[in-house]
């Protein structure tokens, strides 16, 4: 008997192949013709991006009509600063009103304590206006220590002045100070350490002159002592934020980056020039050749250390004398109080300054252009790089 086949068991589960979801039929992508890749330029040159949505075939997205940036968004040098999407022409004119009521009443108002002070220590009655009007006729050529710290703290005032100036714009202050938005002390105190040597070898000649001799002990003394070392390096920083920084720039706010050196430098030199009300043509000279040159250390550095830092020494050690002489004639500018010759050591140490900042800047290479508004652009702006700043080592 032939048993029957065993039929294999059928096992209680098996796997399923697998369904495979259906396969969608989009339409094929495609791309703008005009979605070319973006062509690598030289490292030197600013690259325009091409945003995403369009690297992915999309249509380009539009831009906000009322994005505007406060700051560069190409590289630009101290001078041209301004030179910015917010940059209007009616700006310029407000910018300088601002600044120049905002000082000329604060200095005023600094100025009229001293004159009072003055007043009543000469005994000038104050019910008298012919000896109030004698003692102003003869104030300019009879500088009292309380007149001349009045000086320096309305001169100090134009530091906020130029500040109120650049907000006219939508900077913020601190964008006055270099390009890189702060005032870089390290590199300022390295320049005037280099800066006080030929300074001082000026000065040594001058004594071995006799220039010096006749000082003494004076009754304000101690207290011009303090005036000058407190107040005066602050008065030369105000003298550069108000004509380097704030002038310097309005003016240079259009035209190339050698345009808007020479626009702003002349323009700010003579404002320099006039403010010193000097009536001798080698003292103006004198002024405008030195704004000039503080002028272009703002341009080769990118910012006013390198012009304060010569300022403060020029001031400090020029007046470094006052405490122990008769200086009531100090800012007597009349025609002849000057003379070629006195001028020669004064044009050979700037020259020397210049020198001194060129050889640093080469070496220590500070930040000199710079776009920090790239990093603020839209999508469709120039991006370069970080958008801070050109390479540099001195931030």
């Amino acid at each position: 008997m032939t048993e029957p086949t065993p039929t294999p068991a059928t096992p209680l589960w098996q796997p399923q192949p697998a369904v495979q979801p259906p396969t969608p039929s989009y339409p094929p992508l495609e791309w703008p013709s005009d979605a070319a890749q973006p062509s690598v330029a030289p490292q030197w040159q600013p690259t325009q991006l091409q945003p995403q949505w369009e690297q992915a075939g999309f249509p380009p997205q539009p831009q906000d009509p009322r994005w505007r940036s406060p700051l560069p968004v190409e590289p630009k040098r101290y001078s041209q600063f301004l030179q910015t999407p917010r940059r209007r022409w009616w700006k310029l004119p407000i910018a300088l009103i601002v600044a120049g009521l905002t000082w000329l009443i604060g200095s005023t108002i600094a100025t009229v304590p001293a004159l009072v002070y003055d007043l009543i220590d000469q005994k000038v009655k104050l019910t008298d206006p012919a000896a109030i009007q004698s003692y102003l006729s003869t104030i300019q050529t009879h500088i009292t220590p309380a007149i001349f710290l009045a000086n320096n703290v309305g001169i100090i005032l134009m530091i906020p002045s130029a500040w109120l100036g650049l907000i006219i714009y939508g900077q913020k202050p601190r964008w006055l100070s270099s390009v890189v938005g702060k005032l870089r002390w390290g590199w300022m105190f390295r320049l005037m350490g280099l800066i006080l040597i030929p300074y001082l070898l000026m000065q040594g000649l001058d004594a071995l002159g006799g220039a010096y001799s006749g000082l003494s002990w004076k009754p304000y003394s101690l207290f011009m002592i303090l005036v000058v070392l407190l107040t005066t390096p602050l008065q030369c920083a105000g003298e550069e934020y108000g004509t380097r920084g704030l002038i310097n720039r309005l003016l240079g706010s259009y035209g190339s980056a050698r345009v808007s050196f020479w626009i702003g430098g002349v323009g700010s030199s003579l404002v320099f020039m006039m403010l010193h009300m000097a009536k001798d043509p080698y003292l103006n000279g004198f002024y405008f050749t030195f704004g000039m040159v503080a002028c272009w250390m703002a341009w080769r550095t990118g910012g006013l250390e390198a012009s304060i830092a010569m300022h403060v020494v020029n001031n400090v050690l020029a007046m470094a004398t006052l405490p122990f002489s008769d200086f009531s004639g100090i800012f007597n500018r009349e025609a002849g109080s000057a003379s070629f010759v006195a001028v020669i050591p004064l044009a050979v140490v700037m020259l020397a300054c210049v020198g001194i900042v060129e050889w640093q800047a080469r070496r220590r290479t500070p930040v000199a252009v710079a776009a920090p508004g790239a990093d603020d652009a839209p999508p469709r702006a120039f991006a370069f790089g970080a958008g801070v700043a050109q390479p540099g080592r001195v931030v």
